[in-house]
């Protein structure tokens, strides 16, 4: 199939910022090395605008401007010093009675063994778990035959996640694994056997990232109502005395007596209305709500969410809070004509980190689609760090410049720089947070600073996730090169289709596979160097 290069030209020089960095300078540079003596780092979207020139010869802004560099620290709230969930000072550790290990410095150190657990709530769907006849460079195969079965719920059965329901042990801060952390090994050294248990191990993956990543994420607010009219959908927010609200557009609405199921997409920039799908979603009766971030949690700072919440989260957080609140009222609204048991997320680049962690942190998610979301998504910190190292280069964008850009994380964060493998997870591990519901991630294998190998070797590694809970068909992993940031080929359409119909209107299509056969060069996953551990059959 020939390849779609060019897409988007014009779109792409009107709003670059949306995906990359925001701040517009004219540059000369149009090679990798120029880009990153000039500017200290090698940006794939700055390496598009670069390589884009428009009608006069200039290059097409979209480098951070090294002079006004965005501020990393968040405010956090004086009035509660002691919240457990704020992130730590690694030159200060809330537990000053445990030594530090050989391997902790500059890390934060882990929390007393008293300090309240993490909790919060929870949701399940009907999830097709069964086996794949997709044919692809690696089939995915499960044991079992397709059918479709409810996840254990102890509860509600559609509510954000199940953290309320469990306990969460002391989270280390600091281990020595230069390969893949096991996902199935619950902090009390003991590994899951069961899907039942998967629902728990899952909450303590989550507030892992909430505690050294993220930030928490608040829940259960003490009010969300809903009101709609024209085309657009008002989350009102009521907590602890506050309040705060935004909108969202919803085009291709169904009406209370039929509700569609929906696309809820980052929208903003030239991602269009409803992220940056394409025409991928021609033809498909699905309602499409879009959702702009600064509305918020602008990267800029202030926003809605710390006008209410100010314990120093990173914006990705912010923006999964947001889209929790959205189907909050849009389940108190039925007149906005959606249903809420049929959505899906997406979103490219920076918003595919955001759409990954939509999908993570609320259940209530029947189809995760993330785009090229690189470094902070569903790419592995530690393979990364390997790449970088090897070139000599940052060569994919490497911890301490996400964990700064943005303000998608916590501050602290940034100290894991060149500590990657002190990391008590990796992004395999948020990518199984989703599991077993449906999962869809498009990379683009053209663009280094995403990282085409840590990228791709997050998708291998993710499915072994997908395989221990016999949910095979529900995963795909596709790589393809060739085109522009953010610029769907023709090539992934049939993905977007199949898992849209398969997973919001129900109809029987094939999915379920790894495909990276139209990549740009030759991958070489190799299983045993990244992962020491065996994947089980939880039954």
């Amino acid at each position: 199939m020939k390849k779609n290069k060019f897409l988007l030209p014009v779109a792409i020089a009107t709003g670059f910022w949306a995906c990359g960095d925001e701040n517009s300078t004219a540059s000369e540079c149009v090679t990798e090395q120029c880009l990153i003596e000039k500017y200290g780092q090698y940006n794939a979207d700055s390496a598009n605008a670069a390589n884009q020139q428009n009608p006069n010869g200039d290059s097409i802004p979209g480098l951070l401007d090294p002079n006004n560099p965005l501020d990393p620290n968040t405010p956090v709230d004086p009035n509660n010093p002691q919240d457990p969930n704020l992130p730590v000072d690694p030159n200060n550790p809330q537990n000053p009675n445990e030594p530090a290990s050989s391997s902790d410095t500059g890390i934060p150190q882990p929390e007393s063994s008293d300090a309240a657990p993490i909790v919060g709530s929870s949701s399940s769907h009907h999830h097709h778990w069964g086996s794949s006849s997709s044919v692809s460079i690696i089939p995915v195969v499960s044991s079992s035959s397709e059918e479709i079965i409810v996840p254990p719920t102890p509860g509600s059965d559609f509510v954000e996640d199940h953290r309320s329901e469990c306990q969460i042990g002391n989270i280390p801060t600091s281990v020595n694994n230069a390969k893949l952390p096991d996902p199935f090994m619950g902090l009390d050294g003991k590994r899951i056997s069961s899907k039942d248990e998967w629902k728990c191990r899952r909450e303590e993956i989550g507030a892992m990232y909430e505690k050294l990543m993220f930030g928490t994420k608040p829940r259960n607010p003490d009010k969300v109502e809903g009101t709609y009219s024209g085309g657009k959908l008002t989350i009102k927010v009521t907590d602890k005395g506050k309040s705060g609200s935004f909108s969202v557009s919803i085009q291709n609405a169904g009406t209370k007596d039929k509700p569609k199921p929906a696309l809820i997409g980052f929208g903003g920039g030239f991602m269009g209305f409803c992220g940056s799908l394409g025409q991928a979603t021609d033809g498909l009766d699905i309602a499409k709500i879009s959702f702009n971030p600064d509305n918020v949690a602008p990267e800029t700072g202030g926003g809605m969410f710390f006008q209410l919440y100010n314990q120093g989260q990173g914006t990705i957080i912010a923006w999964a809070w947001a889209v929790s609140r959205i189907i909050d009222a849009l389940e108190k609204t039925p007149e906005a004509g959606i249903d809420v048991h049929h959505l899906a997320m997406t979103g490219c680049s920076r918003w595919g980190k955001g759409t990954l962690a939509v999908g993570a942190f609320d259940e209530r998610i029947a189809l995760t689609i993330p785009q090229e979301s690189g470094s902070g998504g569903a790419s592995l910190w530690r393979v990364g760090a390997q790449v970088n190292k090897q070139k000599g280069t940052d060569f994919v964008q490497p911890l301490s410049s996400a964990a700064t850009e943005g303000k998608w994380m916590i501050s602290s964060f940034g100290n894991y720089q060149g500590k990657e493998n002190t990391l008590p997870f990796d992004q395999h591990m948020l990518v199984s947070m989703v599991a077993p519901r449906a999962l869809l991630i498009l990379d683009n294998a053209g663009q280094k600073w995403l990282g085409e190998v840590p990228s791709n070797y997050c998708g291998q590694a993710s499915l072994e996730t997908y395989k221990a809970l016999g949910a095979t068909e529900n995963y795909t992993y596709s790589q393809e090169g060739g085109h522009d940031h953010c610029a769907l080929p023709g090539g992934q359409f049939d993905e977007v289709k199949d898992f849209i119909n398969k997973f919001l209107f129900g109809k029987d299509t094939k999915t379920g596979k790894i495909d990276y056969s139209k990549n740009t060069e030759q991958i070489k996953w190799n299983k045993s160097e990244w992962i020491d551990w065996t994947t089980p059959t939880l039954n």
